[in-house]
């Protein structure tokens, strides 16, 4: 270990505090500022600010009562530079320290951050594997490569590539069952829900009751839940749509079902949703092209009345809107088991659902033209 590390380890015992988490190091190529996040293990934003730094070092505490996920990257012209930087797992009470250059770093400091340092390079390769794999998918799809083709491929080659991953996380979760840093790391299997009660169950009692398996914990339940509302997402499909009843733009209640009669399409959407705002213009197209079989209906989702109203009058989007108010009401995100961001659900005349699309995905206008023509 790099004698940097060595004097970090050796004063940690009086920087360590409890309900505080510590970062600190040096990162060449960071430049004299850099953009941080801080968030909670449920991806709630604790922090989000830039910092100026001093020649690539930076040390930096924040207040922290559970587990999360800490990211810093350097600023080239006020621009974040996601390649020169770094995301760890942020513990309370512990120190993590930093060294290297750009993405390949060191990791050390408290005794688990060293610990997963050793199990990060262990699982690199099959990690490093599966994100090319689907940043060449992303990459595809955002040059206008079919979905089905992409989807397809993505079926083939994708659960080989998960199972090396999961393989190399197990394997060392089972050669060290008491290590916080095994419960830490079963939080890289992402979604993996199946293979994370698998490394769950290879954990001690003590290591499953720690303050580190809190990370993999809230992963396990967002997992699940995804996997429940995709299969409820699934389910509706030729059942009639759950009707709900919301305030459109002029305050007034609107029905889903007293759009009956026409096609319609739920289009569940935000003005912070890049993706959604960048689909609005092929929306368009297609809501003159069809509107006299088709009525839209925008699902404003996470944000304010004001930017609602704002975001609709600058776009200029013709078709009907409503307001989710997360307070009261109905809610039609839990109905249609809204997952992601734009999510299209396509109701045919008769109200029941014909089919659901998570995404700006080119597909959905080739199913319009299917069962509108």
């Amino acid at each position: 270990m790099m004698l940097y590390m060595l004097l970090g380890m050796m004063t940690l015992g009086a920087m360590a505090q409890e309900g505080k988490f510590t970062v600190s190091g040096s990162l060449k190529g960071l430049g004299d500022s850099v953009k941080v996040f801080l968030m909670n293990a449920n991806g709630d934003m604790l922090v989000q600010e830039s910092r100026a730094i001093d020649g690539d070092k930076f040390n930096m505490t924040f207040d922290m009562d559970d587990v999360g996920f800490f990211y810093m990257f350097g600023l080239k012209d006020g621009q974040l530079s996601a390649e020169n930087g770094f995301a760890i797992p942020a513990l309370p009470g512990d120190h993590a320290v930093i060294e290297g250059q750009g993405d390949d770093f060191t990791l050390g400091g408290s005794q688990i951050y060293c610990d997963y340092n050793e199990a990060s390079n262990l699982i690199k390769a099959p990690q490093e594997a599966a994100r090319a794999f689907v940043k060449e998918c992303q990459t595809k799809y955002s040059q206008g490569v079919p979905s089905e083709e992409i989807n397809k491929e993505y079926e083939e080659k994708y659960p080989a590539l998960e199972q090396a991953l999961a393989d190399a996380v197990l394997g060392y979760v089972k050669a060290h069952p008491d290590a916080d840093a095994s419960a830490v790391l079963l939080s890289d299997l992402g979604s993996d829900a199946k293979h994370m009660k698998e490394g769950e169950a290879l954990l001690t009692e003590r290591a499953r009751g720690s303050v580190a398996a809190n990370l993999y914990k809230a992963m396990l339940a967002a997992a699940e839940k995804e996997e429940a509302s995709q299969s409820l997402q699934e389910g509706l499909e030729s059942n009639l749509a759950p009707d709900f009843t919301l305030n459109d733009i002029n305050g007034k209640p609107l029905a889903l079902s007293s759009l009956r009669g026409k096609w319609v399409i739920l289009d569940f959407w935000g003005s912070w949703c890049s993706w959604c705002i960048k689909g609005m213009p092929k929306m368009k197209e297609y809501y003159a092209k069809y509107q006299d079989k088709l009525e839209i209906l925008g699902v404003d989702c996470n944000d304010t009345v004001e930017k609602w109203k704002a975001a609709v009058a600058k776009h200029e989007i013709p078709w009907l809107h409503v307001y989710w108010d997360k307070e009261k009401g109905d809610n039609p995100l839990e109905m249609y088991a809204v997952r992601g961001f734009p999510t299209k659900v396509v109701i045919d005349p008769e109200g029941k659902v014909a089919k659901v699309i998570v995404g700006e995905d080119p597909a959905f206008y080739d199913y319009l033209d299917e069962v509108l023509k």
